[in-house]
């Protein structure tokens, strides 16, 4: 080997080295800040808290929440934005619009009329707990009698501790009912399991 080829082989494999060191250390430095983590893709739903999730409200071909039941960490955000029609978000809250299903000691809460496309509504829930909320918009009928309600689930409560996981009180329309029996179904053995 020439004393050229030989620089050649050794510069080439500093080169090399020095890539993949370089690899190396970024990789290092975004785990070490938590930049490069991308939380999973099923970040969210339930059994997987998200910081950040967004719910889109829908009038067509019928009102609804999408998805119906989020599940978020202690701090994180939830963003309601209209893709069609008039919503609003509002709690189901004994000192607002009842039955209270919100965890006790909660204030009420909720959204203005959001109307048209890309309106939007957020609020971060910093208390563990489950919150339903209803849409209580009447266009052509009362969303709530449609079944447009939702869940946030908030952290890791026990289901037993929070007034939203009882059965739907009396006093609720029927579809509301069916549905918030359904989110009880989907709810209560992830929050039995735990994290």
């Amino acid at each position: 080997m020439t004393l050229t080829s030989r620089r050649t082989v050794l510069r080439s494999s500093a080169l090399a080295i020095g890539v993949a060191l370089g690899g190396c250390l970024e990789d290092a430095a975004d785990r070490s800040s938590g930049g490069g983590e991308q939380p999973p893709e099923n970040a969210g739903e339930l059994g997987t808290p998200a910081e950040r999730i967004t719910v889109t409200a829908n009038s067509q071909p019928y009102p609804e929440f999408e998805p119906q039941i989020v599940h978020v960490a202690p701090g994180g955000t939830v963003e309601w934005l209209v893709e069609t029609g008039r919503h609003d978000v509002t709690a189901y809250h004994e000192d607002g619009h009842g039955p209270h299903r919100t965890p006790d000691g909660v204030e009420p809460w909720g959204s203005d009329r959001m109307t048209g496309v890309g309106s939007e509504y957020e609020r971060t829930f910093d208390r563990e707990g489950v919150y339903d909320y209803v849409d209580t918009q009447q266009v052509c009928t009362s969303h709530e009698i449609a079944g447009n309600i939702g869940r946030v689930v908030v952290g890791w409560p026990d289901p037993d501790d929070e007034p939203a996981m009882a059965d739907p009180q009396p006093e609720l329309p029927s579809q509301a009912a069916r549905a918030i029996e359904m989110f009880n179904e989907e709810t209560r053995p992830v929050l039995q399991d735990g994290p």
